[in-house]
């Protein structure tokens, strides 16, 4: 498992693209710091699959911006996964969502990678929002469908 955390401020430029932090779990795009317009947001082409995912588990994904028609598609043997956003109040009030998240995209990675050959990773941004107003941290994950289930702890010690 390898991942690397970074702290970050969005407030500023979530108030120039007339955005506010959502209050709950949700997908940000990847292009979120260069992005002049949420119409320039782009989102991981498998965004859709794994949101009916998440919805089967009983978990509603927003979307930063709303619907998009830019979606990447990379020509890859590892998966890249679309970056997912924990409010701080999702996380505090249900202590739940965080190892349900974890385990559909741990299982849709396996899904996914099942019948391949050769050690693959996944890749996935996870943006958790910390007390400090307008401060998020960034998780950046690369590694196997174990690793991402031990993250856990590392994503509520944040908040």
């Amino acid at each position: 498992m390898s991942y690397t955390i970074e702290e970050y401020k969005v407030e500023d430029k979530l108030e120039k693209l007339n955005l506010s932090l959502p209050d709950k779990i949700s997908f940000f795009p990847e292009n979120l710091s260069t992005a002049e317009k949420k119409a320039e947001f782009i989102f991981t082409d498998n965004m859709i699959e794994l949101n009916k995912h998440f919805k089967l588990n009983e978990l509603e994904l927003s979307v930063l911006g709303g619907d998009t028609e830019l979606y990447r598609s990379r020509k890859n043997a590892d998966i890249y996964l679309p970056a997912i956003f924990f409010s701080l109040s999702t996380i505090t009030e249900n202590s739940a969502v965080v190892p349900v998240a974890l385990n559909v995209l741990s299982n849709y990675v396996y899904d996914a990678l099942k019948g391949t050959v050769g050690k693959k990773k996944a890749h996935v941004e996870f943006h958790i929002e910390t007390k400090a107003k307008g401060k998020l941290k960034k998780i950046n994950y690369k590694g196997d469908v174990e690793g991402l289930k031990g993250l856990e702890k590392v994503i509520k010690a944040m908040k």
